[in-house]
C-alpha cells in the first residue's frame, strides 16, 4: 500500500511540474495529435531517441497539460515520461480516487483491436487544485510499448454540448417541457449534452438563437417567426439567417375566464393577463385581440398568479398558448368557478394560425362530457442560425439533427408530452428554409414519418381533419374542412 500511495504522489507531483503559465488547457483533438507526433517520431528515430527526447521536454513533447507517457505493452514499467520519479515503475496495482484500475484498461485497450481508444479516470488538476475527469487516449507503439496523452474533461471546449433556449418555468410554457425530453432521450456523455435554458420564449428566443452566444437552437411560435420576417422586410432588411429544423406541434390558445365572460367580446374593457411581457403568449394574443377588434386591459404576470388574481376577481381572464394538456390547468375544475373562452376561426387568421378544440379528454375537470371548445393553435418550430458548414456551431447542430431524428419514435412514448405525438419530421415550414443537414436527413437518407393523428376521439365520432397535424394542405381548403368537421360534430 505504501508504495501505491507513494507512485499516486508521483502522479500528482507529475502534473504540478507543468509550465505555470499556460493559461490553456489542451483539448482532445490536441492529445491525439500529440500521440501521433510521438508515433512519427519514434518510426524515424527509433525508440531510444523517443524515450530521450520525452524525458528531456524536448519540444512538440510538452505542449500547456498535454504531454506523452510511454509503457511496456503488458503496462509493467513506465520508459518515458517528464517526471522521473516514474520512470521504471510499474501502474498496475495504482487506483484512482474511484478505485479504478485505469493502467489496467489502457494495457486491455492497446491489446484489443483496434489497438487505441480513450480511458476514462479521475486525476489531480493542478489548475483548480480538484480532483477530476480525465480521459487519456492511448495507443500501440511498435510491438512492445504504448504511448498515451491525457486531457482534462472539464476543461475542454464544449465541443458536443446544445444549447437550447426554451420557455420560461413560471408560464408552465410547454418549450421547457420539450427541452428535457430532448436532454433526457439524446444526452449521450461525452458524444452529445443537451443543456435546455429557461428563456421568455417567443420574439426574444429567435434574437436570443440570432445572437447570444451558447444558444445554438431555439423554440418558438411559426406566427411570431413569420412576424420577425414580415417585420424586417418591411424595413427593406431581408434577414435570411434563421433557418428551422423541424415544425414540431401545435400550441393551443386557452383563454380561462371567469363565469360572467360568456364571449371574447365580454373582455372588451376587461382586464386580461397575457403572461409575462415578452413570452409568445403576450406576443400572440396581442396579435389576436386586434384580428378580433377587442381592446382589453393587459395586464402582465406568472399564470400562478393570474390563476388566483381571477378565482378572487382581479382580472377578468388569463391567456395561455400552449401545448394541451397543460399541467397548471388540469389542476383546476368547475367548481373553481372558471372556464374556457370558445374563440372563431376568422379567415384573416390564415396563414399563421389554426382551428383547434379543447374537449373533456384534454381537461376533464373543466370541460363537460361531449362538449368541444373551439379555439386557435400555433405551430411551435425548432430553430437554428444558418452557419458556415466548416463552423464549430454547424457540426454540433448536425450531430444534434441526426441524434434527434433518429430518436424520434423515443419521443412519442411516455412519460414524454403527448404534444411529441403530434411530431411529423417530414412537415415543411413554408417560405423557410430547412437547416441544411436537416433537409438532407430526408433528401439523401430518404427517411419518411407517417402523419400522426391529434385528436382523441370517441367511437362514432366524426374524423376531425388533422389541422393540429402538419400537412400538405392550403389555409383554405384546411378552413373548409375544420368547418365541415364542426357542423358533423355539431349534428351528433
Amino acid at each position: 500500500m505504501r508504495s501505491v500511495a507513494a507512485v499516486f504522489c508521483a502522479l500528482i507531483s507529475l502534473t504540478c511540474v507543468l509550465p505555470s503559465h499556460a493559461a490553456n488547457f489542451g483539448n482532445r483533438d490536441e492529445a491525439v495529435a500529440m500521440v501521433r507526433h510521438v508515433q512519427d517520431y519514434f518510426a524515424r528515430h527509433g525508440a531510444e531517441a523517443t524515450f530521450k527526447a520525452i524525458n528531456g521536454r524536448a519540444p512538440g513533447f510538452v505542449d500547456r497539460d498535454l504531454y506523452p507517457f510511454v509503457q511496456k505493452i503488458d503496462g509493467s514499467m513506465v520508459v518515458a515520461t517528464i517526471n522521473p520519479a516514474l520512470l521504471g515503475k510499474n501502474l498496475s496495482n495504482t487506483q484512482d480516487q474511484d478505485g479504478k484500475f485505469f493502467n489496467r484498461e489502457c494495457v486491455k485497450v492497446v491489446n484489443t483491436p483496434p489497438f487505441h481508444g480513450w480511458v476514462d479516470f479521475r486525476f489531480f488538476n493542478p489548475k483548480t487544485n480538484l480532483v477530476e475527469d480525465k480521459s487519456v487516449w492511448v495507443e500501440r507503439l511498435g510491438d512492445n510499448y504504448y504511448v498515451g496523452v491525457g486531457v482534462y474533461k472539464n476543461e475542454q471546449p464544449n465541443e458536443n454540448t446544445i444549447g437550447i433556449i426554451s420557455g420560461s418555468p413560471t408560464s408552465d410554457d410547454t418549450y421547457l417541457q420539450i427541452a428535457y425530453d430532448l436532454a433526457e432521450v439524446l444526452n449521450d456523455a461525452d458524444n452529445l449534452r443537451i443543456l435546455p435554458i429557461a428563456g421568455v420564449g417567443g420574439p426574444r428566443n429567435i434574437r436570443d438563437v440570432r445572437y447570444l452566444s451558447g444558444v445554438d437552437i431555439g423554440l418558438t411560435q411559426t406566427s411570431i417567426l413569420n412576424s420577425f420576417r414580415r417585420s424586417n422586410l418591411r424595413m427593406g432588411h431581408a434577414d435570411d439567417k434563421i433557418e428551422y429544423i423541424a415544425k414540431l406541434f401545435n400550441e393551443e390558445v386557452h383563454l380561462l375566464a371567469r363565469p360572467e365572460i360568456n364571449s371574447i367580446a365580454d373582455l372588451r374593457g376587461r382586464k386580461v393577463n397575457l403572461d409575462v411581457r415578452g413570452s409568445g403568449t403576450s406576443y400572440s394574443m396581442r396579435d389576436l385581440f386586434q384580428t378580433y377588434g377587442i381592446e382589453v386591459v393587459e395586464v402582465s404576470m406568472s399564470q400562478l398568479e393570474a390563476l388566483d388574481k381571477l378565482k378572487n376577481g382581479e382580472i377578468a381572464a388569463t391567456a395561455l398558448i400552449a401545448g394541451k394538456p397543460v399541467r397548471s390547468l388540469s389542476y383546476l375544475n368547475r367548481g373553481d368557478g372558471l372556464h374556457f373562452v370558445p374563440l372563431s376561426y376568422p379567415m384573416q387568421l390564415i396563414g399563421d394560425y389554426l382551428p383547434a378544440t379543447l374537449n373533456h379528454d384534454d381537461y376533464p375537470q373543466l370541460v363537460p362530457d361531449g362538449e368541444i371548445v373551439d379555439t386557435v393553435a400555433v405551430g411551435a418550430v425548432m430553430i437554428t442560425l444558418d452557419s458556415p458548414r466548416n463552423s464549430d456551431r454547424y457540426r454540433r447542430v448536425e450531430q444534434f439533427v441526426r441524434t434527434f431524428f433518429a430518436k424520434i419514435a423515443e419521443f412519442q412514448r411516455a412519460p414524454h408530452h403527448r404534444k411529441w405525438r403530434e411530431v411529423n419530421l417530414a412537415a415543411t415550414l413554408p417560405n423557410w428554409t430547412r437547416f441544411p443537414a436537416a433537409q438532407e436527413w430526408f433528401d439523401n437518407e430518404h427517411h419518411e414519418q407517417p402523419r400522426v393523428g391529434v385528436a382523441a376521439r370517441s367511437a362514432g365520432t366524426p374524423a376531425r381533419p388533422a389541422a393540429a397535424a402538419p400537412a400538405a394542405q392550403s389555409s383554405a381548403a384546411l378552413f373548409q374542412d375544420f368547418m365541415k368537421w364542426r357542423q358533423q360534430s355539431a349534428g351528433r
